[in-house]
């Protein structure tokens, strides 16, 4: 997933210009569902269509039917149905769709307390993106579209996280995280699961100076503090704790996408998870 692309055992179709890709974009943000003429026209032009915007959809929808033909597609790609037009599910592979089965297939393996297949399976579904979802057909509709599979993506890139933990991989995790915490430093999850893998890597210092860059950046530019999870955490390496050593430890994963919890004890500071 990425730049919008699409293409026939192999074959890339040409998908025309602009209007058709936001057209094949909007149809794919919703796969085997109809969509709308009137939707089409909203995500083509936001403001002011002209007379013809129904007929231009229909000439883009030709196109795209055209392009995929030409590339040696036997299916139809794109129907009509009322109120608008579909992709059917069966009308070829999806990378979101398939980006989405597999991570729930990674979840289930580790509830199975299979991890080594699950963290496997995360990164075959992560390696299906390339890139923003979508990137370059800026358009409201589809952008907040994408979202979606932006908020999947680092789902997966935690739970993928918390697999490798388990597994005693925090060496090779920590290059994995640093670039995910970068795009997103407001995202205390992320950050956490960084400090972690950096602390159980004999790397303690770094593990606090990413504590200390996330306080930092919250208090200037959010006016907020670490949450109680990134405060507990800093804590339980200050202190040396167990958890923050290199074994295994316990490990949940779900849907459900709440953060690791931390919680204090008589004793040493110990890492939760609850769903």
């Amino acid at each position: 997933m990425g730049p919008l692309r699409a293409g026939v055992r192999g074959e890339p179709a040409d998908l025309g210009g602009r209007r058709a890709r936001l057209v094949l974009a909007a149809l794919l943000l919703e796969p085997d569902r109809p969509v709308p003429v009137h939707r089409l026209v909203d995500v083509v032009w936001p403001e002011r269509p002209p007379a013809s915007a129904r007929t231009q959809v229909a000439i883009a929808v030709s196109g795209l039917r055209r392009a995929f033909r030409e590339a040696g597609c036997d299916r139809h790609v794109i129907e009509t149905v009322r109120p608008g037009y579909r992709i059917p599910a069966q009308a070829g592979s999806i990378d979101a769709l398939d980006a989405e089965e597999r991570i729930s297939g990674a979840r289930r393996l580790a509830l199975e307390g299979r991890l080594d297949e699950s963290a496997e399976l995360y990164r075959c579904a992560l390696a299906l993106w390339d890139g923003p979802v979508l990137a370059g057909l800026r358009r409201g509709p589809i952008e907040t579209g994408a979202l979606r599979w932006e908020e999947l993506r680092l789902t997966a890139v935690e739970e993928a996280a918390q697999a490798e933990l388990a597994l005693g991989r925090h060496h090779r995790l920590v290059g994995d995280l640093m670039g995910p915490v970068g795009e997103h430093p407001y995202r205390e999850r992320l950050r956490a699961l960084l400090m972690l893998a950096l602390a159980r890597a004999g790397r303690q210092s770094e593990a606090l100076d990413v504590y200390s860059e996330g306080r930092r950046r919250l208090d200037e530019e959010l006016g907020l503090e670490p949450g109680p999870e990134l405060r507990d955490l800093q804590t339980a390496i200050l202190r040396d704790d167990p958890y923050t050593h290199p074994r295994g430890v316990s490990y949940c994963a779900g849907s459900c996408g709440r953060a690791l919890r931390w919680r204090r004890t008589a004793g040493p500071v110990r890492g939760v998870r609850s769903c």
